[in-house]
């Protein structure tokens, strides 16, 4: 069992693993049922180590910073960030209404929820109309799905650490808006055509 230090919660201990990227596990901790940690991987192959060195350097510190600055109208949709360092962050497990804990979108296969597609909607216009390249909250990996009751669902974004280019450095047209806003419809459109109930 991996133990970390942290400033602001002390000493806590990484426990079973229920998550995993490219660049971080994510872990429940011990007797803290509703957090988790996200821990910089130890073992990194060669492409990844260039990718965390040039693009993802401080990726922890800069995931809670970004946290901080996301605007009101749609930082409901982000989960939390409590607590950052170099090696960890420190987050909450959405739950559901009912104190059961919420599930990625890819686990649940298809969806129905009127509700949830007009937040996710309204999210992906924000950010187009903002000019926020969040590429990677239309990801069924890192969107999951919080049942505040039997009908109201609502997308909660888990994993917002790559923001822009940087997320795609070697997509040139990146580093002009028109190519990130493509991106952004183009991800739009598939994530709604793979996870929308009778959608083709």
């Amino acid at each position: 069992m991996k133990s970390i230090l942290t400033k602001k919660h002390g000493l806590l201990h990484a426990d079973q693993k229920i998550g995993w990227g490219n660049l971080r596990d994510c872990y429940s901790i011990a007797n803290k049922p509703g957090l988790c940690v996200k821990i910089v991987k130890t073992k990194l192959n060669p492409t990844r180590k260039l990718q965390a060195f040039f693009f993802w350097k401080n990726t922890n510190i800069k995931e809670y910073n970004l946290y901080k600055t996301i605007p009101e109208k749609i930082k409901p949709y982000f989960n939390p960030v409590l607590e950052a360092e170099k090696d960890y962050v420190l987050t909450e497990i959405p739950r559901n209404h009912d104190g059961s804990f919420a599930k990625p979108v890819k686990r649940h296969t298809k969806i129905s929820n009127k509700i949830f597609w007009q937040h996710v909607s309204d999210l992906f216009h924000f950010l187009e109309e903002n000019q926020l390249w969040f590429f990677d909250v239309l990801n069924g990996n890192n969107m999951f799905v919080q049942k505040q009751s039997e009908t109201d669902w609502r997308p909660i974004v888990v994993d917002y650490k790559r923001l822009g280019w940087k997320a795609f450095p070697w997509q040139i047209y990146l580093a002009f808006n028109r190519g990130n806003r493509n991106k952004l419809r183009r991800r739009y459109r598939k994530f709604v055509a793979k996870y929308k109930a009778g959608e083709k």
